[in-house]
């Protein structure tokens, strides 16, 4: 679904007004301020897919500020991420400024303060997402919010390109397939915050973050292999079992809680999606590391409060990808 909110049809005196409560709409609640006393103009273009909202915002020059009062009365917490279209634009949270050119972009979280400053007019993608789908995927956001992840770096140079392609077609295809491209619109942009873990990031910090990106990502590619414990990613990784428990209890987890979550959120995607039809329940728990048919249907019904047959009826009826798979 795509929604356009845009201050071409409203009168001159009434623009602003109607701007900030587009932007307030549309993201999270903010104080906007123009950058000058000429006639505004803005427009958000955003694409719904589950959790995760691709917002193309075209405008002229503003101030946006999230401040203390408006996060006390916050209903929800909110990630989100600018990728730099056109223009020029400043991020600054948590002590930082990240200054975005064209396809650079950098990550805020509105559970704390944050300023948006563009003196000009500008296009920016901004992802926006709840606050713990990105969470789980790079830990505590302060160590990451506010750093300019730069078009010219290898990873960063992907992100741009393959966001814009995929919000601008998710909205056309079912939803199964806009769910994947959308996880792998999140991989890429976590790929290139591990990719910038040794520049700015720097020290113990950095270093413990690199380290648990890179078991997850390990994870993640070994789901379906029952025989996965701590043992044997602390071994891939090149660390010991005891500080690679240590990294997971940093981040609010442990090994094998992360394991079976990623295994269960990784069935339930199986089971919405048509390309999997074909495959018995057994087989996708089979390949999703669960060696024993009873103990996934316990933990499935446990995580989702409802059987893995009973969940996949429904999942189709309503041709819904689960909306838990985001991460």
């Amino acid at each position: 679904m795509r929604t356009v909110l845009s201050t071409s049809e409203v009168a001159e005196r009434k623009r602003f007004q109607f701007w900030q409560d587009a932007v307030c709409d549309t993201f999270v609640e903010l104080d906007c301020e123009a950058y000058t006393d000429q006639p505004f103009h803005g427009e958000i273009s955003t694409t719904h897919c589950n959790d995760l909202h691709f917002s193309l915002v075209r405008s002229d020059g503003q101030i946006v500020k999230r401040t203390p009062l408006r996060i006390r009365h916050a209903r929800e917490e909110i990630m989100l991420i600018s990728l730099q279209v056109r223009g020029a634009g400043v991020i600054a949270q948590d002590g930082r400024e990240a200054r975005l050119g064209p396809g650079d972009f950098a990550c805020y979280d509105s559970t704390r303060p944050y300023t948006l400053t563009f003196t000009a007019d500008f296009e920016q993608l901004v992802l926006h997402m709840p606050r713990e789908a990105l969470v789980r995927r790079i830990g505590r956001t302060e160590v990451w919010t506010a750093r300019r992840i730069e078009a010219t770096s290898p990873i960063g140079s992907l992100v741009l390109p393959f966001v814009q392609q995929t919000a601008s077609i998710a909205s056309d295809i079912a939803l199964p397939a806009a769910s994947r491209l959308s996880e792998t619109c999140l991989s890429l942009v976590t790929a290139a915050l591990a990719e910038h873990s040794g520049g700015e990031a720097d020290g113990t910090s950095a270093a413990r973050t690199a380290l648990i990106f890179r078991a997850k990502a390990l994870i993640d590619g070994l789901l379906h292999d029952h025989t996965l414990n701590t043992e044997k990613v602390a071994g891939l990784v090149g660390i010991s079992p005891r500080y690679l428990q240590d990294l997971f209890h940093a981040d609010q987890s442990t090994v094998s809680e992360w394991i079976w979550k990623r295994r269960l959120e990784k069935s339930r995607r199986y089971l919405a999606d048509p390309l999997h039809a074909g495959d018995s329940i057994a087989q996708i728990a089979l390949a999703c590391g669960f060696a024993d048919f009873g103990h996934f249907s316990r933990r499935y019904k446990e995580a989702f409060g409802v059987s893995p047959r009973d969940d996949r009826a429904a999942l189709r009826m309503a041709g819904l990808a689960p909306r838990r798979s985001i991460t």
